[in-house]
């Protein structure tokens, strides 16, 4: 009985790890996010953080609920169920063009982070970062999952640290210019909520067979969205109270620069870790889907690389600005059509 206890215990803190790990992203810890979707619009904007957390909670258990009893846990087989072939093969398609851009975006991060970091030319971290996303496409994918394992607790870490000392130190005398306290906060919560719903659906369709049971997988959907709910919570408020920032590519890492050089130095090096296996883990995905048509693993790898290098020169701010409230649409629809299962199940 004890080992059972274990296991499930074990189990659901892998689900509520991958889930948060998924969505705790570079946009996540660089602050861009934060301030598109919820900071700009004040206390409306906290709101619209909180609302969002509450949606992570309930997807993310409804997601593991249902694909648990699937037969074979896919997305696409995910997707069948909620939109029967013809559609599911359309959405399908949608969350592997997301997957691409968010590698050009990945990119970009790196190259912001050269920029705002170092003061080199943001062209070099692209093409640094570029070419490891190659090596690591070429030749080995192994041990990615306990790279990311190992890093989210610094990445909480590190970034709660910097929140917190943001809150006890931060002062909201004076606002930038972007801020739009009367704006409509409410369909921005939505897309933030639905452009990560894209991704953490393909992930945690998969981490559902970690589950002994639906309830566990359900559980851990909950915990999961409820780290990604404080994590939100508190980038927010650091940010509310800091708009000196908002200008900034990278407003978190500046943020760090605050709490003293230890925590910059090392906020920094997880930021770009960050950066780093999303962009492996995107641009790994888009390969192996080349691949699957025909092509070979090697031109596949090299074609994903090249082919996001114009993309990756346009400013990271304005690509999550453009590409994630556009896909963010396409992912509400997603969202409506699991709560309405959900709805229909009950009755």
């Amino acid at each position: 009985m004890g080992i059972f206890l274990q296991k499930k215990a074990g189990s659901l803190l892998k689900i509520a790890a991958i889930y948060l790990g998924t969505v705790l992203g570079a946009g996540f810890a660089s602050g861009q996010e934060h301030i598109l979707f919820f900071v700009r619009f004040l206390r409306r904007g906290m709101l619209g953080c909180l609302l969002a957390g509450i949606l992570f909670c309930l997807l993310g258990a409804l997601i593991l609920k249902e694909s648990h009893g699937l037969l074979k846990k896919t997305h696409r087989c995910y997707l069948a169920s909620l939109f029967g072939k013809r559609f599911a093969s359309a959405f399908a398609f949608i969350t592997e063009l997301f997957l691409c851009i968010s590698f050009c975006i990945m990119l970009s991060g790196t190259g912001a982070f050269f920029k705002e970091r170092l003061s080199l030319p943001p062209i070099y971290g692209i093409l640094l970062t570029d070419a490891i996303c190659l090596a690591v496409f070429l030749y080995d994918l192994q041990g990615l999952s306990a790279v990311n394992l190992l890093l989210t607790p610094f990445m909480l870490l590190g970034t709660m640290y910097v929140c917190l000392h943001a809150l006890f130190t931060g002062t909201t005398a004076a606002w930038a210019p972007q801020i739009h306290p009367h704006g409509q906060f409410l369909p921005y919560a939505l897309f933030y909520v639905g452009y990560n719903l894209l991704t953490a659906t393909a992930v945690l369709v998969p981490a559902s067979a970690l589950a002994p049971d639906k309830k566990t997988a359900a559980f851990g959907g909950v915990l999961g969205g409820l780290a990604l709910s404080l994590m939100a919570i508190l980038c927010c408020l650091a940010l509310y109270v800091t708009p000196q920032v908002h200008g900034a590519a990278l407003p978190m890492l500046l943020l760090s620069e605050q709490a003293g050089e230890l925590a910059y130095v090392c906020y920094s090096a997880v930021l770009y870790m960050a950066m780093l296996t999303t962009a492996v883990s995107t641009g790994f995905s888009v390969r192996q889907r080349l691949v699957s048509l025909g092509l070979a693993p090697r031109k596949s790898a090299a074609f994903v690389c090249l082919i996001a290098l114009p993309l990756s020169l346009v400013e990271f701010s304005v690509l999550i600005e453009r590409f994630y409230v556009f896909f963010g649409i396409f992912g509400m629809l997603l969202m409506f059509a699991i709560l309405w299962k959900w709805y229909k199940n009950k009755e």
